[in-house]
């Protein structure tokens, strides 16, 4: 059978492939038999080989993708036709380091539009980086401690070295698109969370917890970044306390970004429907003291039961026991128990009856009657238990921990407020499990190869320019002649008004130090003498 020609350089990349493969390997033999190696040293030196031959292989195989034999010309976006130019190189950061790519260059004459058809098919962009290491860098961007961090990471596992600014630009970058994604109209929004629910299996009790927390910010100082949590539960029976039910959040999702409230509703709803919160039998909205959460709660989750955080309610309880008897009093635990235990069945009325009486006892008293009376309607922990539902928001907590403040809130951290809220949003879709669709959520960049075509004004301007250039050279021989001869005139009066000038102004002389002695000594006779 004749080859085709496809054939031909595959079975040449082959041969080439298998001469490199046995240099190498004689290579690491002379290597292992000139002295003697630990484990670790071998494995180190042949996955540094292996890169570079990878590498090499990577490369080779990106300028198989080409045709052999490039076209005389390709369709351009603006209807014409792009002539072939000639081979260029682009340079191209990977998983297995540079590589350089050789493929054809085509312009459009027309628009003067230049391009690569190479790379929208292989969809890289030339002097960048590949998108396979773009996710990499995203990924230990938003999880190790710091960028540089990140870039000491890379260079460990796959022996490519970035600086940490590249990391930070890969992470930001799918930050900002993650950021942008649900912000649609909300028309579209609606349509096509709906159409995504309907596809999706939602739990029969669906959970949507919020909650905030400071990032430190240029310029802005510590500012809150609002976090979002859904999930459903799972309940079984403690082991310790058999009479209780140990509620389990499962599935957990998260949207997390720096802005008002209102924007922020927007995004949390469209993730709550992407979760089935339109078919879903019931829906639970938990939360602390905060206004702006219930203020979500009542206009996007009209139907939802509202649970105020039990931990941060009976931190009240503990707060006015404080105030009234003291840290260190026997009888501050005994109170607050007490209180407790009706909070506990959903007595918030006789907890504020309590309250009243000791409202002379400081601001600690006042801020729980407060508290009490604006959330009592959400405080009925007995029928909550008794339906099995979650009275605790430590799923939000746990994710404001994990979506900020452990990556955040480093040591000495300060973050522009585009920086934090992308890496924030990256961290979001890790931990909600969808880190597969924000990769694919990306497009590959690309580089504008236009050149600038003069138009009709520059041209006229051009010739414009020309013909002033001509009269110009054709008068100055008389121009530099006149020039010359009133130069000379100029010159002289100069100096005589210069040479006058120092005549009458001493500053104008040139001194001698003897002289500004003199001078000095003269002024000292010149004082008047003071009488004592």
């Amino acid at each position: 059978m004749n080859p085709t020609t496809h054939t031909i350089p595959t079975e040449q990349l082959v041969t080439t492939m298998c001469e490199r493969m046995a240099a190498l390997t004689r290579t690491l033999s002379t290597w292992m038999h000139e002295q003697e190696h630990s484990l670790a040293e071998v494995e180190h030196q042949v996955v540094r080989l292996l890169k570079e031959l990878g590498a090499s292989l990577v490369a080779d195989l990106c300028t198989l993708a080409a045709p052999a034999d490039p076209t005389p010309s390709i369709p351009c976006a603006c209807g014409q036709e792009a002539a072939y130019q000639r081979q260029r190189t682009a340079q191209v950061t990977t998983l297995l380091g540079s590589i350089s790519i050789r493929r054809s260059y085509y312009l459009c004459a027309a628009c003067g539009q230049g391009q690569h058809p190479l790379d929208a098919q292989l969809q890289f962009c030339a002097g960048s980086r590949s998108q396979a290491l773009d996710e990499l860098l995203a990924l230990l961007g938003a999880t190790q401690d710091s960028f540089v961090q990140a870039a000491q990471v890379l260079e460990r596992l796959t022996l490519v070295h970035v600086s940490a600014n590249s990391v930070r630009d890969a992470t930001e970058q799918l930050g900002a698109l993650l950021l942008d994604h649900p912000a649609q109209p909300q028309a579209e929004r609606l349509s096509s969370a709906q159409a995504r629910a309907s596809a999706t299996p939602s739990p029969s009790r669906l959970y949507i917890a919020m909650d905030g927390v400071l990032a430190h910010l240029h310029e802005r100082g510590w500012s809150e970044i609002k976090v979002g949590c859904c999930y459903h539960t799972h309940a079984r029976v403690d082991r310790k306390r058999p009479e209780r039910l140990d509620i389990r959040a499962q599935r957990a999702s998260y949207v997390t970004a720096l802005e008002e409230a209102q924007t922020f509703g927007w995004r949390l709803w469209q993730e709550a429907v992407r979760r089935g919160v339109l078919s879903s039998e019931e829906v639970v909205v938990l939360g602390d003291g905060a206004h702006w959460i219930w203020n979500i709660a009542t206009t996007h989750f009209p139907r939802a039961i509202q649970i105020v955080d039990w931990y941060h309610a009976s931190e009240y309880v503990w707060n006015a026991a404080s105030a009234i008897w003291g840290e260190n009093s026997p009888e501050r635990g005994i109170w607050a128990r007490a209180q407790l235990d009706k909070l506990w069945e959903g007595k918030v009325s006789e907890v504020l009856v309590e309250l009243e009486q000791w409202h002379a006892r400081g601001e600690a008293v006042e801020a729980a009657v407060s508290y009490y009376s604006t959330h009592q309607e959400r405080m009925d922990y007995a029928s909550y238990r008794a339906r099995g539902l979650q009275i605790g928001s430590g799923s939000v907590e746990s994710a404001c921990k994990q979506l900020v403040s452990a990556r955040l809130k480093q040591a000495g951290m300060i973050w522009e407020a585009s920086g934090a809220e992308a890496v924030a949003m990256v961290r979001a879709w890790l931990k909600s499990e969808r880190w597969e669709e924000a990769i694919a959520l990306r497009s590959p960049r690309r580089r504008s190869y236009a050149r600038k075509q003069p138009d009709r004004q520059s041209e006229r301007s051009e010739g414009q320019g020309q013909a002033a250039k001509q009269q110009a050279k054709v008068l100055e021989p008389l121009a530099t002649g006149r020039r010359q001869e009133l130069a000379e005139e100029v010159l002289a009066q100069v100096q005589a008004e210069l040479a006058e000038q120092r005549g009458k102004n001493a500053w104008g002389k040139a001194w001698s130090v003897q002289r500004q002695r003199e001078l000095a000594a003269h002024r000292e006779q010149q004082k008047p003498t003071i009488m004592a």
